[in-house]
Order: structure tokens, then sequence, then C-alpha cells
């Protein structure tokens, strides 16, 4: 595994590893809380749902996609781009520590597979972007 990590180009290796520990010291800190295996898995579908919408989000902007969020789209404009995910995550563990820990786990499970339609569309939006580009490179 560290070979391919070496042929990564850029920081992308960093990037990886860096994800990897976070996901790793989530799930001890997790398991040494004692939460029930299944909040367990949804805070962890969560979580990647949450990542997932921020990397996506970050890949439509760079192909000069708009934010369809008006809140989110004015702290862009307002802040900036690291500075509003940041925010964000600081949003999002609130949210998580007093809104979605004291709920039931079906209500966990909904929540979390249910955020999964954010990247989703993220994506469905990225796919245009690159549709459209290819278009514009065609005519040119």
């Amino acid at each position: 595994m560290a070979e391919r990590l070496r042929l990564m180009k850029g920081g992308r290796q960093l990037k990886y590893i860096m994800f990897v520990v976070l996901m790793l010291g989530t799930a001890c800190m997790i398991l040494i809380s004692g939460f029930t295996l299944p909040t367990v898995i949804a805070l962890m579908v969560l979580v990647l749902a949450v990542a997932s919408d921020f990397l996506t989000t970050l890949a439509c902007l760079k192909k000069r996609g708009k934010e369809g969020n008006p809140v989110i789209a004015f702290l862009l404009k307002k802040m900036g781009v690291l500075e509003t995910f940041g925010l964000m995550a600081g949003i999002w563990t609130c949210f998580i520590v007093f809104r979605w820990l004291p709920a039931t786990e079906g209500i966990q499970t909904a929540v979390a597979f249910t955020y999964w339609l954010v990247p989703v569309n993220n994506l469905i939006v990225l796919r245009r972007l690159n549709g459209a580009s290819r278009k514009s490179h065609a005519m040119q």
C-alpha cells in the first residue's frame, strides 16, 4: 500500500492518509463511547455522505458550477470556500451531537441514508458540467 501511495500525483497521498486517520480515529472514539452498532454504522454513513457532499460541491465549483443553496452561496461569496466549509463542519458537529445522537436508531439511519441524495445530485450536476465543457471544446 505504501508503494501505491507514492505513485499518486501531487499531495493526494496526504489527503488519503488524513482521511483514513480521521475515519479510524472517529471509529475508535465512537466505539469507546459505547454507542450501539446501528448508531455507529449510521454515523459512518452520515459522515461519508457529508464528506462526499463537500468533495462533490468542490468539484462542481471548480467546473464553474453554482451552489444551489442560497444561504451557502451567500457564505461562499462572503467568506470563501474553506471558511464556509469550516463553518458547515461546526454546524454539522453540533447537529450530530445535540439532535442526531439523541434520536432513535431508525431516525439516525433514515437521516444518514437520505443525506446521500445531496452528493448524488452534485454528481448529476457535475456530469452535466463535464458534458457542457466537452461540447464547448468540440465547437472550438
